[in-house]
């Protein structure tokens, strides 16, 4: 019979999904950033065999809160591959999930197992890119687009150089930027600093993550938030100074991704989840020579159900609209995000 899990605390939990897709955002790691940065529980409804090995597996988080009463596998996680070997398992291990009465969300592959059961349907989608570490640098800059080579020489010519982020100071510029983008580019507020400070802790203090940031002179441009796990480096945030998007930055910092990559003996750099309605984020991947794969959010009860008056979305959207208008503080931006991310879940 399946059983329920602490997951964090199951030592086991990470020699189980070592070598699986998405390795990352099944690991006790993320997970545990995750769990400091929002206050999450992580659960998994779990099988073992005879020597109480886990055989099978389904992560998740029980949400219930102003928006209703939900569990997702996994939430602020681009995908989740079921860890499980058959439908029959599957379906076994989300029983308990369907029962609770609560709406089931899965964000995985579009071919995944999920796909096949008649009780979970569609309720959005979105890709996936992912740039193979199997060669030289040479051979796979020789895959990138004209743009991309372009803006790497444009950003070597403006005496920009880069390195791996060394200190807390250095992780809090790249958050400050990485604000800025979300509020005066996308008009969104930004995770919790308790969050990159989480992942500094768990990731990059132990070798598993870097910061690649670019410099002019002392001041910093730009950079990219990279987490490791298995074969894979995957980047995860981005963030770039105003003054310096026009001289390549960004493209330089995916080199330099690129070279941290190939420095650790990686497979391959994921370069994560974009939304269909962002044609500009899927392109710049593109060009990086980057391979496509089809992502599904598979919902157990219609999502309105999540929020049946939709007076609460429309209230987060209001909230989100007041906190990243130009005249706001960042630092009363900042605090916004503290207390108001966690619902996007």
């Amino acid at each position: 019979m399946p059983e329920t899990i602490d997951i964090l605390s199951e030592p086991a939990w990470d020699t189980f999904v070592s070598g699986r897709a998405g390795e990352l955002f099944c690991s006790r790691r993320w997970m545990s950033s995750l769990s400091k940065g929002f206050g999450f529980h992580f659960e998994a409804t779990v099988e073992r065999n005879a020597a109480g090995e886990i055989t099978a597996a389904i992560p998740f988080v029980r949400i219930n809160d102003v928006r209703g009463e939900r569990i997702t596998s996994l939430p602020f996680s681009d995908y989740v591959a079921p860890l499980v070997p058959d439908l029959e398992s599957w379906k076994r291990l989300s029983e308990p999930l369907v029962a609770s009465g609560a709406a089931v969300l899965v964000q995985t592959f579009a071919d995944s197992i999920v796909s096949q059961d008649e009780r979970f349907s569609v309720d959005g989608q979105t890709v996936r890119h992912s740039v193979a570490l199997d060669a030289s640098r040479e051979e796979i800059v020789a895959r990138f687009g004209q743009q991309p080579r372009r803006h790497i020489r444009k950003a070597e010519k403006a005496g920009l150089t880069f390195r791996l982020a060394e200190s807390h100071d250095e992780l809090r510029a790249f958050y400050d930027m990485h604000l800025g983008v979300r509020k005066y580019k996308h008009s969104l507020l930004c995770q919790p600093f308790g969050l990159f400070e989480a992942l500094w802790e768990n990731f990059m203090a132990d070798g598993f993550g870097a910061i690649v940031l670019g410099f002019d002179g002392d001041t910093v441009a730009g950079g990219c938030l990279l987490l490791e796990a298995g074969d894979t480096l995957y980047y995860k945030y981005a963030a770039s100074n105003p003054d310096y998007r026009s001289v390549g930055v960004s493209h330089g910092a995916m080199m330099g991704a690129i070279d941290h990559g190939l420095d650790r003996g990686l497979k391959t750099l994921d370069l994560g989840r974009s939304d269909i309605d962002q044609p500009g984020l899927i392109d710049f991947k593109r060009r990086f020579g980057a391979v496509r794969s089809e992502l599904t959010t598979f919902c157990y009860e219609p999502l309105n159900k999540i929020d049946a008056t939709g007076e609460v979305r429309e209230t987060l959207g209001k909230l989100t609209a007041l906190f990243v208008s130009p005249d706001v503080p960042d630092e009363i931006t900042e605090r916004a995000g503290d207390l108001v991310y966690r619902y996007f879940a």
